[in-house]
């Protein structure tokens, strides 16, 4: 296979991924199994391959590897989230906890360990390009235990539109949140009063096994709290319960009910 950048000749219709790996065996196998499960694929193997890529085309979701030449995943992420609406994957070894912590920093919406599964990269895929809009969530049931949620959840003045991932702040201005980051503040709005744990957010939210060691929650609290709390250090919507997990104050849940 050519090491040069490569996209498959499936139909436009089909989401459009980009693989940025310098690893040409990896590369081969993501370019094989994702065009065999009906996307079209990229591959470029550095920021630059990728950038030459982002200005011929529309992506739909990026697979990041962190280890790059030139610029890092790092850096490329943040450019990702900074210029496009994508959804980001990054790639990293299984024992890099800091590596998965500092990618969710950068705006990642989600990570997939090396060596991956196929089936499990596969899943995230899905679940990344059906909350960013890129795969229509057909038969698909809801997440987050709820049949029938609104698809705008009115919380302390301010709204959450969920199709579009678009918050709205009491004085009008709006901000764009991540695929992870619209998941997990719905889910603590619907269950607003209520004490989540980190576990328990882990696996519903993220749809990841509990690791003690993963700071994934506490990295996108920390990112909400930024883009829709006045204070991020004195947070008045969603709260830290020492020791246990966080919580929405009841007020959101009063007015989703009214």
């Amino acid at each position: 296979m050519s090491d040069t950048p490569a996209i498959s000749a499936l139909p436009a219709k089909q989401p459009h991924i980009l693989v940025v790996e310098d690893d040409p065996f990896v590369r081969e196998v993501l370019d094989i199994y994702l065009r065999g499960e009906g996307y079209r694929v990229t591959l470029a193997r550095d920021g630059n391959e990728m950038r030459a890529v982002l200005a011929s085309e529309p992506v739909d979701l990026a697979i990041m590897d962190l280890r790059l030449p030139g610029e890092d995943g790092f850096a490329l992420t943040r450019f990702l989230r900074a210029q496009y609406s994508v959804g980001i994957i990054i790639l990293t070894t299984r024992n890099e906890t800091v590596d998965r912590v500092v990618g969710l920093e950068c705006g990642a919406d989600d990570y997939v360990t090396k060596p991956f599964e196929e089936r499990e990269l596969l899943a995230r895929i899905r679940s990344v390009l059906r909350r960013t809009g890129a795969l229509p969530d057909v038969g698909q049931p809801r997440q987050n235990g709820s049949a029938a949620g609104p698809q705008k959840l009115v919380f302390h003045g301010c709204t959450l539109d969920e199709s579009a991932g678009l918050f709205r702040a009491r004085d009008g201005h709006e901000t764009l949140l991540t695929g992870n980051e619209c998941r997990l503040l719905a889910y603590l709005v619907r269950c607003a009063g209520k004490v989540q744990s980190r576990e328990g957010l882990m696996a519903s939210v993220l749809q990841k096994n509990w690791d003690p060691l993963d700071r994934s929650i506490d990295v996108l609290i920390t990112r909400l709290r930024h883009k829709i709390e006045v204070d991020p250090k004195r947070p008045a919507i969603i709260k830290t319960i020492r020791g246990t997990g966080y919580l929405v104050t009841p007020e959101a849940a009063a007015e989703n009910a009214a």
